[in-house]
């Protein structure tokens, strides 16, 4: 949707300065968005991979963030995967914000690496 593509544009790439936002993976996602007062804030998306679902690109804007959109917008991820079927969910998060997902009951594959040279890590849901 085009409330996710500007928020995604505004945080990501204005705001943390990657080039590469979109993907493939857009092409087969389901994106959600999250409103305030009918004004876009926030957004993620999903989609399946081999033996998991991916909760990625989650994003809220300065003016919603502190207001717990991340935890909605995670746990709506959620409801979403388990009525396609799924039980199996891990996010490649930015590592900086690896304590944020751990209390959204993610933990840490330990595997860490860097996309577009910030670090990131794998975290699956508990």
């Amino acid at each position: 949707p085009e409330e996710a593509v500007m928020i995604r544009t505004k945080v990501f790439m204005e705001e943390q300065g990657f080039k590469n936002e979109f993907d493939l993976s857009d092409d087969r996602a389901v994106h959600l968005v999250l409103f305030e007062n009918k004004v876009p804030v926030g957004t993620c998306r999903i989609f399946k991979e081999e033996d998991h679902y991916a909760i990625g690109r989650l994003a809220v804007l300065k003016s919603g963030r502190g207001k717990g959109f991340a935890k909605q917008l995670v746990s709506e991820a959620q409801k979403e995967i388990t009525k396609l079927g799924g039980t199996k969910i891990l996010i490649h998060a930015q590592k900086r914000l690896e304590k944020m997902y751990e209390r959204f009951g993610f933990r840490s594959c330990g595997i860490e690496d860097r996309d577009e040279g910030v670090p990131h890590v794998w975290m699956q849901n508990e």
